[in-house]
């Protein structure tokens, strides 16, 4: 089955509210690219799965929320973070594509795609302030810092500095803890004994998320990524596949590797690429530790109660180790 198909029978329990999140992003979406073009102007196509609110919703309903309408703001609110988070991200590794659309930095310049970015994590804690809950505020606050505190701890480290630990501490900070975030917040206004679980499924799962997003990068063509494929090396990043790879490479093809960084990535160096992630162990290593973290998010959900909802974030851990974009 696709991605798509996969996903529409993950969200079937959530459909009408996760429709009700999505046009409520898209409406701050719209106002955030008509305060640059005017009222007229009509943005890129947002597209994305909605998982961090898809998530959220699951997690109210594994806990006992009757009325998952409740939650639409909050849900809105933490897919504008993430929107933010891959503006902002945009910006630091001067990419042009997102979700095979133009990136914001490029249909704008660096300096009013941050603000743009900016502008929507103002929106998304306004939009949480319906709350009435400074807990509910702290919460999202907590996953803004924790972000911003993977970028600046990594910021201008040279990839010979960077080990093991720091490749996923950084997807813990920089991805996971909105997974984290989005999962547990919904608890503080039903039943917060299970927050501590649902903060450690969303850390789970988030970070075995963003351990295949790094895996994908070196394995997908553009067509399927919605971005140029290779891209962390062309950046210069170290990410947890590469920083496997590169540990069982010679030396001449380490270089080969640094040499790449800069420049467009020609057919033959992907294949090359490919090839080196399985022959040096990196694949199978990189999987294996999302698996690991994946069976730390189920575990967590082994203290939520048995329901549909909980069925189906377990069914979700399943779709982040086999999807393929």
């Amino acid at each position: 089955m696709t991605t798509a198909l996969n996903l529409t029978s993950l969200y079937g329990e959530i459909q009408k509210e996760l429709e009700q999140a999505r046009e409520s992003v898209r409406r701050q979406w719209v106002n955030a690219f008509q305060l640059v073009y005017g009222r007229s102007a009509t943005p890129p196509r947002l597209g994305g799965k909605m998982m961090r609110p898809a998530l959220c919703f699951m997690s109210a309903g594994a806990v006992g929320a009757h009325d998952l309408d409740r939650f639409v703001d909050m849900a809105t609110a933490m897919e504008l973070l993430h929107l933010a988070a891959l503006a902002h991200d945009d910006v630091v590794d001067h990419a042009d594509l997102r979700r095979g659309e133009p990136s914001l930095n490029r249909l704008w310049d660096n300096h009013t795609a941050v603000l743009g970015g900016d502008y929507l994590v103002a929106r998304a804690l306004d939009i949480l302030t319906n709350y009435n809950s400074s807990a509910v505020i702290k919460s999202a606050l907590q996953s803004i810092r924790l972000m911003a505190e993977g970028e600046l701890i990594n910021f201008g480290r040279k990839q010979g500095m960077l080990n093991e630990e720091d490749c996923i501490r950084l997807a813990e900070r920089k991805t996971a803890s909105l997974f984290a975030v989005t999962c547990s917040t919904p608890s503080i206004l039903i039943n917060e004994s299970h927050r501590a679980d649902l903060f450690n499924f969303g850390i789970g799962i988030g970070t075995a998320f963003q351990l295949i997003d790094d895996l994908l990068d070196l394995e997908q063509g553009e067509e399927t990524l919605g971005k140029p494929s290779c891209g962390d090396i062309v950046e210069g990043k170290m990410t947890l596949p590469i920083l496997y790879m590169r540990a069982e490479m010679s030396n001449s093809d380490v270089q080969r590797l640094e040499d790449l960084a800069g420049r467009a990535v020609s057919e033959d160096d992907r294949a090359w690429i490919q090839e080196s992630i399985r022959s040096t162990g990196a694949l199978e290593r990189t999987e294996a530790l999302a698996r690991n973290y994946i069976e730390r998010a189920r575990a967590a959900l082994l203290a939520l109660p048995e329901n549909a909802y909980t069925t189906s974030m377990h069914d979700m851990t399943e779709f982040v180790l086999a999807r393929d974009s």
